[in-house]
């Protein structure tokens, strides 16, 4: 399994905070079945400690020289939404997925930014495809997941939370998500891992769980296939959305307790 979305490099965001740490998060990926991992440490535009995509490939090859053979980290980042994303990307200030050309993009936590439609349309007129970071657990998009299915159908990819699939973010997360896997809007389950004791560096049981939704060979297409065409720079096929039939708005409440 390929897993496109962690925070595993130290000392540089609010994931590892050691390269003990780091290590010990590789051994448990590793073990789960995963072999590569991308390191996407959190980039917020307009910031001056961003870190650069030179210093990012840098970083990356110092933990991958104390790993050995582990695990095969390949650089990336996780850019926070704003309406100067467009110029960051122009500028080469955002670190591609593997240098290739797929970007992870992640929306505010309470709403779908206005403009982010055309933002992300101008950065893949830029030859860059936009990948939406675990819109599930967006609150405006738990309430309206039938957002997605139209950023989808404007060529955005989307990659959601293996955590929100086995319910470790709460019934809306997982209503949300189980919703959009049904509905042909995830591309990509990645571990969007952290730490070494929480939010860990697991595929498999939400591969699995997936499966139960979806079928064997679609969700593994989810941890294998899309992101090896990811890291390769290759494109891959996608399916049409199925609309999206109406639903109970989510409380602010049952997103954590149900």
């Amino acid at each position: 399994m390929i897993d496109i979305h962690s925070h595993i490099l130290p000392e540089i965001d609010d994931g590892s905070k050691s390269f003990g740490e780091s290590i010990e998060m590789a051994r448990i990926a590793s073990q789960d079945g995963i072999t590569h991992m991308v390191c996407t440490p959190h980039m917020f535009n307009g910031l001056s400690n961003n870190p650069d995509p030179a210093e990012v490939v840098e970083r990356v090859q110092l933990l991958r020289q104390s790993l050995g053979k582990a695990l095969d980290l390949l650089p990336g980042n996780e850019v926070h939404f704003t309406h100067d994303i467009v110029n960051q990307v122009k500028l080469n200030r955002v670190t591609r997925l593997n240098q290739r050309n797929y970007m992870l993009v992640e929306f505010p936590t309470m709403n779908v930014p206005v403009g982010a439609e055309e933002a992300l349309y101008q950065i893949q007129v830029q030859g860059v495809r936009p990948i939406l970071v675990h819109p599930e657990r967006n609150f405006e998009i738990q309430n309206h997941p039938d957002i997605v299915a139209k950023y989808v159908d404007r060529g955005v990819l989307i990659q959601v939370t293996a955590m929100s699939i086995t319910g470790e973010f709460g019934p809306a997360a997982r209503t949300c998500v189980d919703r959009l896997l049904r509905h042909n809007c995830v591309h990509f389950i990645a571990t969007d891992t952290h730490r070494s004791t929480r939010r860990l560096p697991i595929l498999s049981a939400a591969r699995d769980t997936a499966a139960e939704l979806i079928g064997a060979d679609r969700a593994r297409r989810l941890v294998e296939d899309n992101p090896l065409a990811v890291i390769r720079g290759d494109s891959f096929e996608m399916e049409d959305p199925i609309p999206f039939e109406p639903q109970k708005k989510v409380s602010f409440f049952s997103r954590f307790f149900g």
